[in-house]
């Protein structure tokens, strides 16, 4: 129930039709202007419907004559056109013209209907006073009191006096019941009224500005907050924040900089505008520790304020910004290391006050847990991309590896039956007959070129199930197996025939290194009786006949030649080299 409650509940001013008649907000930038334009929109809707509401039984009841009745319904018609201007975003021309009509209105009805006592109007002179103070600002009270003063004691002059000799005659004979003494209060009472708008106004004004920017302020905190959460890296975030903080409070030039790994340069990293661009693209830095404002702030952890830069020795007047008055840095802190400042800049002197001050100080703790936080993340992201990197790179080696060992395995045994001059190696099981068999079946060439498992396929009434010998990632052989009779293979059975499998390879390839490692150790045992009968000769015949005979048996040659004769020495001579041939 709460729930469904929660969903279709609305705002007060969506419930009531009267209230929503007056949100205007969508036509003003500012809160405030929306404010005094649905005030003032009200004020002169009720004005408006008073006036037409008299004009109405000031003729059917009371029988006035058509002119005040007309000059009443004209003023409640004003005050409608007034509406109408403030919901149309004219507040100006609005406020003004309420003022105007609120100032005619009483006055008509009191001096020149004679409708109400002129005390009467006096007193609601009042609304127009705090009209003008609240609509166009706090001073025009003052002057809105100034003429109606000039309107109360012209009416009492008018209807109580009447002449300059009444006027002289008043002044002699003063008592309390005198007009001059009523036109001195009353315009004193008008101008201690329009001294309390003044206040009044001044008060509120300077509440709600004050009101306006701290909710700005924290609105930029929780925008840190969101921005540092949401920013893809730590520039983003940097560049984000300065551009939030001059929109927010209104500063001339914003911009962040970050100690270097030594922590002996304050180097620029983000700033907005323009002047921020060529800043960036220069490189700008300032050491910690300098004669400058983030030299100092940086050096000293603690905020440095320069309300009037043209009085500071510390601030550093650059080119780019020449419109600086003010400028106030804050420091930028990781628990007690300092990771560098704020720096913030107006045109106007004296702009930096304890509110900003402290506001701004919350921002930066926020800020630098932030940019802490995002180079951890980037720190993260660097190590992250590296570790791939390598796991790519040694992948990319195992894969080069694999097929090293592929090659290989494959040469290794390609060479190994060259010298058994075959070219392919099989048994075959008929009953309990094994006889050497090089054919190769369907089923066993589909095994062989397979990157799976083992291929099972029905041959008539037998199944067949064939198995790759998988050496290193090469196959170098087929195992196949026939079972006559419905009974197919089980995956059981696989399994265990694949174990098998893998044993009978493994045990293949140790019987041929075993014995690629007899024929070398046989080579070897050759090549040392060769050269043991050849050292053993008495002279060159016969050592070119005894190594003749030892390789012509060893390699099973039936005809051998060797031959010494240098080539200049052939040259220079005819006779014939040394000779010796052996022909079985």
């Amino acid at each position: 129930m709460a729930v469904r409650d929660a969903q279709h509940a609305v705002p007060p001013s969506h419930r009531l039709p009267l209230l929503r008649f007056f949100r205007i907000e969508s036509v003003y930038e500012q809160e405030g202007d929306a404010h005094r334009a649905a005030a003032v929109s009200a004020i002169s809707m009720a004005f408006g419907l008073m006036a037409l509401v008299a004009s109405v039984i000031m003729r059917a009841a009371l029988g006035i004559d058509w002119g005040p009745v007309l000059i009443n319904g004209a003023v409640g018609v004003g005050f409608l056109v007034m509406v109408a201007a403030a919901r149309r975003g004219r507040l100006r021309f609005a406020g003004m013209g309420f003022v105007l009509l609120a100032l005619f209105f009483p006055m008509a009805q009191a001096a020149w209907f004679d409708l109400t006592p002129l005390e009467t109007a006096a007193v609601a002179f009042a609304v127009p006073i705090f009209a003008s103070s609240f609509l166009l600002g706090a001073r025009w009270g003052f002057g809105t009191a100034f003429v109606a003063s000039l309107l109360t004691a012209g009416a009492i002059y008018v209807e109580r006096i009447g002449s300059t000799a009444a006027l002289s005659e008043a002044l002699r004979s003063f008592d309390a019941a005198s007009p001059v003494l009523v036109i001195v209060e009353a315009v004193f009472l008008l101008h201690v009224v329009g001294v309390l708008s003044w206040l009044v106004s001044t008060s509120v004004i300077s509440w709600a500005a004050q009101a306006e920017r701290q909710a700005a302020q924290l609105e930029a905190a929780v925008v840190v907050s969101e921005t540092a959460a949401t920013a893809p890296s730590l520039r983003d975030l940097l560049n984000d924040v300065v551009e939030r903080i001059r929109q927010v409070y209104g500063f001339y030039h914003a911009q962040v900089f970050l100690l270097d790994e030594e922590g002996r340069m304050a180097r620029l990293e983000a700033s907005t505008g323009r002047a921020g661009e060529a800043l960036l693209a220069r490189g700008h830095a300032l050491a910690v520790g300098s004669q400058s404002i983030i030299g100092m702030c940086t050096a000293s952890g603690q905020p440095v304020v320069v309300n009037d830069v043209r009085t500071s020795s510390i601030h550093r007047p650059n080119e780019l910004l020449p419109d600086t008055r003010a400028e106030l840095a804050l420091p930028l802190r990781v628990g007690e290391q300092v990771i560098g400042a704020i720096d913030v800049q107006s045109t106007y002197a004296h702009a930096f006050q304890p509110a900003d001050v402290r506001s701004l100080s919350v921002m930066a703790a926020q800020l630098a847990a932030a940019i802490d936080k995002a180079r951890l993340v980037d720190e993260l992201q660097a190590r992250a991309a590296e570790n791939q990197q390598l796991f790519d790179e040694s992948q990319a080696a195992l894969r080069q590896l694999d097929e090293l060992n592929r090659r290989l395995t494959r040469e290794g045994w390609g060479e190994y039956l060259r010298s058994r001059r075959q070219e392919v190696l099989g048994f075959s099981l008929h009953g309990e007959q094994i006889v050497e068999d090089e054919r190769w079946t369907p089923t066993m060439l589909a095994a062989y070129q397979s990157e799976g498992g083992p291929v099972v396929r029905r041959d008539g009434d037998r199944y067949v199930a064939a198995l790759p010998l998988r050496l290193r990632g090469e196959v170098i052989g087929v195992l196949e197996l026939g079972r006559e009779g419905p009974r197919g293979w089980t995956r059981a059975e696989l399994e265990l025939a694949q174990t098998l499998v893998d044993r009978l390879t493994t045990a293949i390839e140790n019987a041929r290194l075993y014995e690629r490692a007899r024929q070398a150790t046989e080579r070897e045992r050759v090549v040392n009786q060769i050269g043991q009968d050849v050292q053993a000769a008495r002279s060159i015949d016969e050592v070119l006949q005894s190594a003749l005979a030892e390789l012509s048996e060893v390699l099973g040659a039936t005809h051998g030649v060797v031959q010494i004769r240098p080539g200049q020495q052939a040259a220079r001579s005819a006779e014939p080299a040394p000779t010796t041939s052996l022909e079985a």
